[in-house]
């Protein structure tokens, strides 16, 4: 049987994922920042694992004795006006979603290279565009594209895939885990709260479920494919498109439009 370490199981994806793969046969084992007392009723194997703590991500790589697939799906979001944001609001956001993310699947290597195993990096729509009041998340889920494709073609000579999944907008808790600077800037005040009210109409709404992502995935881990990309959504394909054809000149124009009119901000 196959073992595949999921990040992130507390809710969204990663809770989706667990009985999805188990299902399809994988020994799965539930990363869970709180552990079992978090886990609730997730029928798994759960570690406790807040990948931002150094002692946890050891603890549960000690755990394994073999490793098939690593997804890393565990992140979080800091918006708002960069001017706002303190010195460890931006270490922390990094640190969620790139940097802790990048020391466990180095510690992970080992046991994968010894599968010929898989590593799937859950990033964003947000990783390829920067967006306005988002800046640290695109620039953490930047960071994170950047190294995936590397290890992409790092670790192809080793019998190891690296892909990177981009969701566009699905209906899990992640809206509802997003952090806001704790510093406000009355020079921003117009733009926070056109961000906040956006934020508030789009969790009001209700939104596509995660099926489509845990089934891109689930379908990846089975097969001998190796990506770099998977795009997920209607609105993932078209930024993409729309990055991809359009010069560049113009798609900033468009972009800053229509999210400006989305938000409600002023020109």
């Amino acid at each position: 049987m196959s073992t595949v370490l999921i990040t992130g199981c507390s809710s969204g994806f990663g809770r989706a994922l667990v009985p999805a793969l188990a299902a399809r046969g994988w020994r799965v084992i539930a990363g869970v920042r709180g552990g079992r007392e978090r886990a609730g009723d997730l029928d798994a194997e759960v570690v406790d694992l807040d990948i931002t703590n150094a002692e946890q991500r050891k603890n549960a790589v000690a755990q394994l004795d073999t490793l098939d697939c690593l997804i890393n799906n565990a992140g979080g979001a800091i918006y708002g006006p960069f001017e706002e944001s303190s010195e460890r609001e931006i270490r922390d956001q990094f640190e969620t979603n790139f940097l802790a993310t990048a020391l466990l699947t180095r510690d992970c290597l080992p046991l994968l290279r010894a599968s010929r195993g898989r590593i799937v990096n859950v990033s964003s729509i947000l990783g390829v565009t920067g967006l306005q009041m988002s800046s640290l998340y695109c620039a953490s889920k930047f960071a994170l594209e950047g190294w995936s494709e590397s290890l992409h073609r790092e670790l192809r000579a080793h019998g190891v895939r690296v892909t990177l999944v981009e969701p566009g907008g699905f209906r899990t808790r992640f809206g509802a885990n997003v952090r806001w600077p704790e510093a406000q800037l009355d020079a921003y005040a117009e733009q926070r709260a056109n961000m906040v009210a956006f934020r508030e109409r789009t969790a009001a709404r209700p939104g596509k479920p995660p099926d489509a992502v845990v089934w891109a995935i689930s379908k990846l881990v089975d097969s001998e494919a190796n990506p770099i990309r998977i795009r997920v959504g209607s609105d993932a394909r078209a930024l993409w498109l729309l990055r991809k054809w359009l010069p560049e000149r113009i798609g900033d124009r468009l972009l800053s439009r229509v999210f400006d009119k989305l938000i409600g901000a002023r020109r």
